[in-house]
């Protein structure tokens, strides 16, 4: 298992892992997202055995002592493989060898799977937002501090 920056040259895998991950409802990102995001923000990617498995993208604010996880998606075929964990514990590394304090991320409270693997890495349920996502499900707000 392999984590890299992310570039252009893997924009259809990026893209093929969010078109699995996500539905219309989730705020799925396009190919110009992504494109947009390679520029300005740290998108890291996991290859196994050469193949894309997932992708974690980080936005970093200069005033908040927090880094934010917009996304992290992993392939179904990889899941429960350590993929997911794989990209949270390397978006700690780089949250810490900027000076971050800690991450934040939403989720939607249905998504168990997600919230289980957050909870696991040591992040902690901070607050509610209700109507989240175009479906109206609420998202937890959950943090790690480092």
């Amino acid at each position: 298992m392999r984590i890299e920056t992310a570039d252009k040259n893997d924009l259809d895998a990026l893209c093929a892992i969010e078109a699995e991950a996500f539905d219309e409802n989730s705020f799925a990102l396009s190919q110009q997202n992504f494109l947009y995001h390679i520029k300005k923000n740290p998108i890291f990617i996991c290859k196994i055995n050469g193949t894309a498995a997932g992708y974690i993208l980080l936005l970093q604010h200069k005033k908040s002592a927090n880094l934010r996880i917009y996304s992290i998606a992993v392939k179904k075929e990889f899941r429960s493989h350590g993929a997911g964990l794989a990209l949270l514990e390397k978006s700690f590394a780089y949250a810490k060898s900027i000076g971050k304090k800690g991450i934040k991320l939403e989720v939607n409270i249905f998504n168990t799977r997600a919230i289980n693997l957050y909870e696991k890495s040591g992040f902690i349920k901070k607050g509610i937002i209700p109507n989240y996502y175009p479906d109206d499900a609420p998202a937890a707000i959950m943090e790690k501090i480092f």
